[in-house]
């Protein structure tokens, strides 16, 4: 999948690694790579409930977005783009638990 991001901020929490080692420590921006590898490799959202990576479809408020675990409480929240197949928006890194 094509990824974006919903700020500018978090496009560099994703992609650059040592401001992510920075931002999240050592161990989160490990599987950080790891997740957004994954949302990568991925040709639906479905398709993630056959990796590894601990991945879930959300419900309530945040209905019709994914969690991908990076350590403990903390996650990584994607959604589909609804206007553009194939492609996914990281929405945030967040401790909602």
């Amino acid at each position: 999948m094509e990824l974006r991001y919903a700020s500018n901020e978090l496009e560099r929490q994703c992609t650059d690694e040592s401001y992510m080692k920075r931002k999240l420590g050592e161990e989160r921006a490990k599987k950080l790579k790891l997740r957004i590898n994954e949302l990568r490799q991925v040709s639906a959202m479905n398709d993630l409930l056959l990796l590894a990576g601990k991945w879930e479809l959300l419900k309530q408020n945040r209905a019709g977005q994914w969690s991908g675990r990076l350590t403990g409480n903390w996650r990584v929240i994607a959604e589909p783009d609804g206007k553009a197949i194939n492609v996914v928006v990281v929405q945030e890194i967040i401790d909602y638990h």
